[in-house]
């Protein structure tokens, strides 16, 4: 009967143990970015069409395809026909540019 009871009382402490380190452990999630590399050919009020070099990490060959960006991103350093590098985000069903380097 003791041991019984000790077993009982064993598991309870590591199931209220397991739920203490479950309310104080900190997860922070992770957005992944992708990196990109090309020139662009248009820049209109909500996307910028960029003629892109492969991106391996999404398994994307070269091709030429519109981005939404960020708000954050500054269009003033750049114009069609600039090279560019960019880094991607996941927004919504698709991705959009984050940060955006002229390339000279």
């Amino acid at each position: 009967m003791r041991a019984l009871l000790f077993s009982a009382l064993l598991g309870a402490c590591f199931t209220l143990s397991s739920c203490s380190v479950q309310a104080t452990t900190n997860v922070s999630p992770v957005t992944p970015h992708w990196q990109g590399q090309g020139v662009i050919r248009a820049i209109d009020a909500q996307a910028l069409v960029i003629q892109h070099d492969p991106i391996p990490a999404l398994k994307w060959p070269a091709m030429t395809m519109p981005f939404a960006f960020s708000a954050d991103v500054d269009l003033s350093a750049v114009k069609p026909g600039q090279p560019v590098t960019f880094t991607l985000e996941r927004a919504g069903d698709g991705f959009r540019i984050i940060s955006l380097t002229p390339l000279r």
